[in-house]
């Protein structure tokens, strides 16, 4: 006999669109579900990760009510897991418990059992885990028969599950085929029963056919829902296990890991699938060892050495992203502040709703980027952005409450909190939190509207990225939208996107300090071509808070001599605030002729460069009455610049106290998904110019202010 474990992971994270969800619910989670429903006999494990759960619960209630039926009759158990799809590992622990125990609770609550195990976010596993998972009472989980190679194991051994521990806890550990991933849903159900029946004789230890993959593959993929349901794929294949009930046992994971004996003890290295060690390494590396791996395909040793291959491991986002680090380490900050609130606070309504904010935050996607993961995709990151903001504005209702509201109530503090063994300065407002980085040319790294919940600083930058190389070998050919890579025909969802391979040197932050010669252009700055006089735009600045005021000073060099540079940030009521600038030379002959200085801002509106956003310019120079966010603009005598969201309803002005030159230009990166190469709006470059001419005969150079204010707009929610 060979036991058949079928296991289906449906997820879709927090801040997804609504019709990107329901699409998936019309053309996989929903066809898929009633299609099974009518083979009682072929066991699943399912599991929907909370936030689908949520979705479901609320806008399709006959997939729940199917579901119910399924697992009062024994034909579905139900998996946990983190309620809203974190990577446990780069959570706190306590975090962990309750995101597991929440979704425990909450199939308690809709269908009255409680899991057994656990589906693992991205299958990232540390070896430290079981302790966590043993206390928040999981049984099992599923990996993938990569993490067990990685150990030593061959695939001959992985016909069950294994046991591994940390500290004497104990957890079951599954592998799942992938061979059954490449099978299922893609090729034709003989090959797979071909398969299945070639098991017997091909496993030492064992004696299952172990599938956990997501249920997405099952007509939400790119031409899978031709091929599953209008073909009959999903069909011909619960018909083929039937048909071979004899030999062949479909069973869930709990029935499969209470009725066999495990396989032995095992101890799996920190990793998840082998795709993701691909795109958590750095991008030449990533391109290096994508190449590598499939060059082995050709060699006679190929599959024996690939086994003790590996790329990277998750946590290497955060250095290959500096924006995911900061987003990882501001979630760290809130989950501390909360946890320690937990048992002082006497307004416990808004404590609970915080943690669930948190918890929102936590979503995995948004963090890293591959092929499915979200760190490119705006509106995910505004969404845990826009949770961490909501999480703190609950938490600080309390003291603000006590502060009447026409008296500004501004904080100062300092720390590491990007954990990157340099301090940070932070300061807040009733409506505003501003980050600092006095490292990092002392800009701004994170810049919250706290009304609206929106961090306008949410952009990222420009990286070259390792799958770029397929866009460059095809540009200029002919065709329909699809060119062939290395691997596999890519699709192109528009012609000329090579356009936009632009790369950043650094990450897009705002305050960034520049000085430039006055042959620079907008095409060149845009396209990172131009040269920079000074060392001011990455050097390290010196700082000092004084009555709230913090002044970030450097001594640099612009075309190699002295020049003192100063700005103070100031708060100019709970919505705006000020910078001032100053800038001296410290010895003659130190701007070039026509010598600009210039001011750079980087800044993202929640509705991006949709029709509802646009600038405002005063004087307006440019001709228009408006112009969206997702054109280039260059304009003189500029003394104020509106950014206007009609979608979210904020508007972000910001004045000058004397007319500038302005360049602005949409930040657009290019990016590979499922659904093939896009280009994706990061956001929007700013920069104010100043020119330099007379500088030196002043005693103290030039003084530069701005003005910065956010606003909700009136009448828009």
């Amino acid at each position: 006999m060979t036991y058949f474990v079928l296991c289906i992971h449906n997820h879709q994270p927090v801040g997804n669109f609504y019709h990107v969800i329901e699409e998936c619910f019309e053309k996989a989670y929903w066809p898929f579900l009633k299609t099974i429903s009518r083979y009682p006999s072929i066991k699943l494990t399912l599991h929907n990760t909370g936030f689908l759960l949520d979705w479901l619960i609320e806008n399709r209630p006959e997939y729940i009510d199917l579901l119910k039926t399924m697992v009062e009759a024994g034909q579905v158990e139900l998996m946990g897991g983190g309620y809203y799809e974190p990577i446990l590992s780069v959570i706190p622990e306590v975090d962990r418990l309750n995101q597991i125990k929440m979704m425990s609770d909450r199939i308690f609550e809709v269908f009255g059992t409680r899991p057994k195990g656990i589906w693992l976010a991205e299958r990232v596993w540390e070896p430290a885990l079981p302790t966590t998972l043993k206390k928040a009472g999981v049984e099992y989980l599923l990996l993938d028969d990569y993490h067990f190679v990685k150990s030593g194991l061959d695939r001959e051994e992985l016909g069950g599950y294994y046991i591994t521990e940390d500290q004497g806890k104990i957890i079951k550990v599954f592998p799942g085929s992938e061979m059954l991933r490449y099978l299922i849903p893609f090729r034709p159900v003989e090959h797979l029963e071909e398969h299945l029946k070639g098991l017997a004789g091909f496993l030492r230890l064992g004696n299952a056919a172990i599938y956990g993959d997501d249920g997405e593959k099952f007509g939400s993929w790119p031409g899978t829902h031709k091929w599953v349901y209008d073909e009959g794929w999903l069909e011909a294949f619960f018909k083929m296990i039937e048909k071979n009930l004899s030999w062949l046992r479909p069973v869930t994971m709990s029935e499969f890991a209470g009725g066999e004996e495990h396989l032995g003890r095992v101890y799996l290295p920190t990793t998840s699938y082998m795709e993701m060690g691909e795109w958590a390494l750095p991008a030449t590396a990533s391109r290096t060892y994508t190449e590598l791996v499939e060059e082995m395909k050709s060699w006679n040793d190929g599959p024996r050495i690939r086994r003790f291959l590996q790329g990277g491991i998750w946590r290497n986002f955060f250095s290959k992203y500096p924006e995911a680090n900061w987003m990882h380490k501001r979630m760290l900050l809130v989950s501390k502040a909360l946890n320690e609130r937990m048992e002082r606070t006497v307004l416990v309504d808004n404590i609970t709703k915080a943690r669930k904010c948190l918890f929102m935050a936590q979503s995995n996607d948004a963090y890293w980027h591959g092929i499915f993961g979200g760190l490119y995709l705006p509106h995910l990151r505004r969404s845990v952005y826009e949770n961490l903001i909501k999480a703190e504005n609950l938490m600080d209702s309390e003291s603000f409450a006590n502060t009447p509201a026409d008296e500004p109530a501004v904080s100062v503090i300092k720390g590491d909190f990007d954990a990157d063994n340099n301090e940070e300065i932070a300061i807040r407002t009733r409506d505003l939190n501003l980050f600092l980085s006095p490292r990092r040319g002392g800009s701004i790294v994170e810049w919250d509207f706290r009304p609206a919940a929106v961090n306008l600083s949410n952009t990222v930058s420009r990286w070259y990225e390792g799958y770029h190389n397929k866009l460059e070998s095809v540009a200029g050919e002919e065709g329909r939208g699809e060119a062939k890579s290395i691997h596999e025909m890519v699709k192109v969802k528009e012609k000329g996107l090579e356009k936009y391979l632009k790369y950043d040197k650094f990450q897009r932050t705002s305050l960034l300090d520049h000085f430039l010669g006055g042959e620079e252009s907008l095409k060149a700055f845009f396209a990172n071509d131009h040269k920079e006089l000074g060392d001011f735009h990455t050097g390290e600045y010196k700082n000092e808070v004084k009555d709230g005021v913090v002044e970030l000073c450097r001594e640099g060099k612009v075309n190699g001599k002295g020049v003192s540079l100063k700005k103070w940030i100031s708060m100019d009521g709970d919505n705006s605030f000020r910078i001032d600038y100053s800038i001296a030379p410290l010895e003659k002959g130190v701007f070039p002729e026509e010598c600009r200085f210039g001011v750079e801002l980087n800044v993202i509106l929640p509705g991006c460069d949709g029709p509802l956003c646009y600038y405002e310019l005063v004087p307006n120079s440019v001709g228009a009455v408006d112009t969206g966010l997702g054109t280039s603009v260059e304009a003189n005598e500029v003394e104020k610049i509106s950014l206007v969201d009609k979608f979210s309803g904020v508007i972000l002005t910001i004045g000058v106290d004397r007319p500038a030159t302005l360049w602005s230009f949409p930040i657009y990166t290019v990016s590979l998904s499922e659904g093939g190469f896009e280009k994706i709006y990061q956001g929007s470059c700013l920069l104010f110019l100043f020119p330099l001419a007379g500088a030196e005969k002043r005693k103290h150079g030039i003084d530069i202010g701005f003005t910065v204010k956010c606003e909700s707009i009136e009448g828009v929610k």
